[in-house]
């Protein structure tokens, strides 16, 4: 789809975030949202209420296999995760204006593909009213809809992929993708007026982060060996298979840090009781700090049972000196069904949508977002903005090309025009000519930034030089006399003007 020739300023705005399941919002963005709604309005669009999910405590475990009680309960445990986060808003997908699709989105479930415990397949099984079932275009028209009342700085859902490849999840992300689209597009017939969606984001994790967080467990002798359940707890290999959520490091364009956020988020995952067990946060690994203010309730669902407090790691043997030291990244521990023990982190990765937005799009809405330019960063921990909090989209590599040979062609065209006009009515002529090459200096670097400037600039120094020596029709252009040597040496000065001037005036500046 071709874009508008325009794209609207980057401003503070809601969050929308879409996701598959109740649970998937905290368990994959969790702290990102807690962090975004201390300073944004943060809106979550669910696609079904779960309800084939497994379910783990025995109290409960009657309700697997009776999709309208488990989807009761899990649409309850929704709410009190989303009041811990601090997220007042919530529809689910079948429940937003302009839905025509059935009653109820249903849950697809998923297998396993083979012996991977980290790629999950399509389950025949699914029912005709099966969320991945529904048709993308229909569903997306409906979101785009929504995107237009909503009018979000930020978008945020799964990877392409799902995460680990769920139909819901994949499908949810596939409707994301194409409603922001839809929004954007003035000739389509959407109920509201066209919106431009900022930034659309994918939640990711980086490799490095994901295998360190991994050895840790394996090794650490405080995590939990067996379940609430009495079943044995594993740990994934570091170095085998990994899920599609995981990503090379380079590909994460930028990260938050929610640290201030961790008793909100493992409040949040623990509130997903009957999907979630062990969450615990290990010692040590969030400083004391005040209480978490309550955070509002959640509108339009309704509140699950209290949640049961989960022990602390033990003390003892979190100190235990033969055990490796906890990435600062990692804040705890939880399992899921499967009884695999996976890492609790106290960052969010992101990974733009590059189709749609640049990094530093990305990277700046986020900061407007959470008010806070530190907050922010690549994975490098380098800010996308500059210091006063602004950024511009990177551009394309062609276009630098482009406009450096401008800049060069600039260079010649302004140091030959000096050169030839210098001596025009003393003194004005050689005032109007380097004041010109001056500007012209100035003008390359906004063009293509340091590399325009430095184009410019030796471009300058050619023409003059070859110029000084030129003598057209036997007239000399630079001419051995007082006024000859201002030009020759001015004209040299007044090229690098580009090049010394402040960086702050230049928005394209890393």
């Amino acid at each position: 789809m071709s874009t508008p020739p325009t794209e609207p300023a980057v401003q503070p705005g809601p969050v929308l975030a879409v996701f598959a399941h109740p649970d998937d919002e905290t368990l994959s963005a969790g702290g990102l949202l807690a962090q975004l709604a201390r300073t944004a309005q943060v809106h979550l669009v669910t696609s079904n209420r779960g309800e084939r999910g497994e379910v783990i405590p025995s109290d409960i475990a009657h309700l697997e296999g009776r999709p309208a009680e488990l989807a009761e309960l899990r649409t309850a445990e929704l709410g009190t995760a989303l009041a811990a986060l601090g997220v007042t808003e919530h529809r689910f997908l079948d429940q937003l204006a302009g839905h025509t699709g059935p009653a109820r989105y249903t849950d697809s479930g998923m297998r396993w593909d083979g012996t991977s415990r980290v790629r999950a397949l399509s389950d025949p099984g699914a029912d005709r009213t099966a969320f991945s079932k529904a048709d993308p275009e229909q569903v997306a028209w409906v979101l785009a809809a929504h995107l237009r009342r909503l009018r979000p700085a930020l978008v945020v859902t799964d990877e392409p992929d799902g995460g680990y490849g769920h139909p819901d999840h994949v499908h949810a992300a596939r409707v994301t993708a194409r409603a922001v689209r839809l929004a954007a597009d003035p000739e389509v017939a959407v109920d509201g007026d066209p919106w431009w969606v900022p930034a659309l984001a994918w939640i990711v994790r980086p490799a490095s982060e994901v295998r360190t967080a991994a050895a840790w467990l394996q090794h650490s002798p405080a995590r939990p060996r067996l379940s609430m359940m009495g079943r044995a707890l594993q740990v994934v290999d570091a170095e085998g298979e990994q899920p599609t959520i995981v990503v090379p490091d380079e590909q994460v364009d930028a990260t938050v840090d929610t640290s201030a956020v961790a008793d909100q988020l493992l409040a949040a995952v623990r509130a997903h009781r009957s999907q979630v067990q062990e969450a615990t946060l290990a010692e040590g690994a969030v400083p004391a700090v005040a209480a978490v203010p309550a955070a509002p309730a959640a509108s339009a669902v309704p509140e699950a049972p209290a949640v049961p407090e989960a022990p602390a790691a033990p003390s003892a043997r979190a100190h235990d000196p033969g055990a490796p030291p906890r990435p600062e990244s990692v804040i705890g521990w939880f399992a899921l069904s499967n009884d695999i023990l996976q890492p609790l982190y106290n960052r969010a990765w992101l990974r733009a949508d590059t189709s749609w937005c640049a990094p530093a799009t990305l990277r700046t809405t986020l900061t407007d977002l959470t008010t806070a330019s530190s907050a922010v960063g690549d994975l490098d921990g380098r800010t996308g903005p500059g210091q006063d909090g602004s950024a511009v989209d990177e551009v394309p590599r062609w276009y630098l090309t482009a406009m450096t040979a401008f800049t060069v062609v600039m260079g010649v065209i302004f140091a030959f025009a000096g050169t030839a006009f210098h001596r025009w009515t003393p003194p004005w002529g050689i005032i109007m000519a380097l004041v010109a090459v001056a500007a012209g200096g100035v003008l390359a670097r906004t063009f293509a930034d340091r590399r325009g400037a430095v184009g410019y600039a030796l471009a300058v120094t050619v023409t003059v030089f070859a110029t000084t020596w030129w003598r057209p029709g036997g007239d000399v252009l630079v001419t051995a006399q007082p006024i000859g040597y201002i030009w020759l040496v001015g004209a040299l000065v007044a090229g690098v003007v580009g090049m010394a001037a402040p960086k702050g005036w230049f928005r394209d500046e890393p």
